[in-house]
């Protein structure tokens, strides 16, 4: 242990990591105590992953906010590279998880201040990339939590993913889809991680299990979580599930767009009673102004206007179920109310009436359904033709003094274009609209050879390289028997990445053999036993220990490779 690294004298050992140690440390000249990280030479080799370690680090030191732990230098000493940190007291987010020591409302809180810090890191253009509950403490002061992310700016070009398997599984069961796929996270990146922290803390399960990386990393690409038991959502609100499918949702487009639309969310979520939509898109429908009308529109009737202006604004929170929200009357006014339902009752059937008899032509299509406070989305867009009700129920009302109806004008978010005179309402428009807003797929690594070449992954960290090599051999296993060349083609991609997959290596030599390809498949076992890891892949490959039995017995192997 270091008597001291800077200027700061060591008290004691934290914790322990590959990539280094963190000690306790303090500031003699005034008296702080702080936690030093320190990177060992080995795992920072080279200049270029020096200065990039060093430009993290600034950009990291760069945030001050109540929820992210304050960087306060960065040096290096005695060969180390070293980060002086806030010493932030309490427990890993890991630990409560284990524990099960948070309450389902407090988990909501501990969480949304987790994206309260990552707004404010967002806003500064900096992404956290390795977002997982180790990497969250937090502080309880009575029935006050506070929650600290920490480790901004390290994880790009840590190697603390590197070495034991249960960590490598550890960081990528928190990895999003779109970082995995192109090695290229956004914040919304982070926010797919919070949305498996949920999901783990709340059910006590991760939401992609797997006893291997590649079997992880193909949950997270391909296929959803399993649905929490409702049981476990005892006393916060059911509509916590809407919030979970939208922050787990593959497609980054479709998912929480920051960090502040999510914290909303969750708060809101520890409400038992809240039903999934927050205040600000009721107001915004109730004070919207309708064109040709006074500014405050009858509730009984909200235009088309109204939902332009609620359409063209940046939803807070997605679309979810929501209810009706009825309130009920004074005792006083119950026959007045009777007497104003019946009076508005006559005025709509009367309304109908005129708009059938008087309306715009045939040709004119009725708008989606009727607009209530209730049911609007706040990303709602109209068509044509496409409502499930009845024409006459998705009629406007007719303004008073019977004029004709003004017609709506479409804003940024209403489509409003004609059918054509071959579409007719029921037709199959809606299916083609929504077939071309479908998000393009993406490409699969192993159809992106350019991604392993040699300059490109030179410029990758040793665990990116990994994980990229994961995903290719995670595609690769899946075609190993529908495609085998191209699988084959898959394996020697992962190797390129990393070398000493053995899982890779096993998998190219069973699916040589099964193929036929004896040559290649005696080279691989030759570079195996050359690198030691021959009786790995038996081991941990059933198909590859089947077909070197084979070839032993068959004396395919010369006498060297057959013990």
């Amino acid at each position: 242990m270091f008597e001291k690294l800077g200027k700061f004298e060591i008290r004691r050992v934290l914790g322990n990591g590959a990539m280094g140690e963190v000690y306790l440390g303090v500031d003699p000249s005034i008296g702080r105590e702080v936690a030093i990280k320190t990177i060992l030479p080995a795992a920072a080799q080279g200049g270029e992953a020096k200065e990039r370690f060093a430009r993290e680090a600034r950009a990291a030191g760069v945030l001050n906010h109540p929820n992210l732990v304050t960087i306060y230098e960065f040096g290096e000493d005695q060969g180390v590279l070293y980060i002086a940190m806030e010493y932030v007291k309490g427990h890993d987010l890991d630990e409560l998880i284990q524990q099960q020591a948070l309450t389902r409302s407090e988990i909501l809180e501990v969480l949304a201040q987790v994206c309260d810090g990552l707004g404010f890191a967002h806003r500064q253009h900096i992404v956290h990339r390795d977002i997982k509950p180790t990497n969250v403490r937090v502080q309880r002061d009575g029935r006050r939590l506070h929650s600290k992310v920490m480790d901004f700016g390290v994880a790009k070009i840590s190697n603390s993913d590197m070495t034991a398997t249960g960590m490598v599984m550890g960081t990528v069961s928190y990895m999003a889809p779109e970082y995995i796929r192109t090695g290229k996270p956004d914040p919304r990146s982070d926010l797919f991680a919070v949305g498996v922290m949920l999901y783990e803390a709340l059910s006590g399960r991760k939401p992609f299990a797997g006893d291997t990386t590649p079997t992880i990393l193909y949950k997270i690409v391909n296929e959803p979580p399993e649905p929490i038991d409702t049981q476990q959502l005892q006393g916060i609100s059911p509509s916590i599930k809407s919030v979970l499918d939208r922050a787990l949702v593959k497609n980054p487009d479709e998912r929480f767009q920051t960090a502040e639309d999510l914290a909303k969310a969750l708060r809101a979520a520890k409400d038992p009673s809240w039903m999934g939509q927050l205040d600000e898109a009721t107001s915004l429908l109730r004070s919207a102004p309708t064109a040709g009308a006074p500014a405050q529109a009858s509730p009984s009737a909200p235009t088309a206007q109204a939902t332009v202006i609620l359409a063209s604004q940046p939803a807070t929170v997605p679309p979810l179920p929501a209810e009706p929200r009825t309130s009920r009357p004074a005792t006083g006014s119950r026959m007045g109310l009777w007497l104003g339902t019946a009076a508005l009752l006559l005025a709509g059937i009367g309304g109908l009436a005129w708009w059938r008899l008087h309306g715009p032509s045939a040709t004119a299509q009725p708008l989606a359904g009727a607009v209530t406070e209730a049911t609007v989305p706040p990303t709602a867009s109209l068509t044509p033709g496409t409502g499930s009700g009845s024409p006459a129920a998705a009629q406007p009302a007719p303004p008073p003094g019977g004029s004709r109806p003004i017609e709506p004008k479409a804003g940024p978010s209403l489509d409003l274009k004609p059918a054509s005179p071959n579409e007719t309402p029921g037709s199959d428009a809606p299916a083609r609209q929504q077939e071309t807003r479908a998000p393009r797929p993406e490409p699969k690594t192993i159809d992106q050879p350019e991604r392993f070449q040699q300059d490109k992954l030179e410029k990758l960290q040793p665990f990116e390289r990994k994980n990229l090599g994961n995903v290719s051999l995670s595609e690769a296993i899946q075609l190993a028997d529908s495609n085998p060349e191209k699988a084959i083609h898959g394996f020697r991609q992962t190797l390129k990445a990393d070398p000493y997959n053995v899982m890779a290596h096993a998998w190219l030599g069973a699916v040589l053999y099964e193929q036929g390809r004896m040559p290649a498949f005696v080279e691989e076992v030759r570079e195996a036993r050359r690198m030691g890891i021959l009786g790995q892949m038996a081991a941990r490959n059933i198909r590859f220990r089947a077909a070197f039995n084979q070839a032993r017995f068959n004396r395919k192997l010369s006498a060297d490779l057959g013990e």
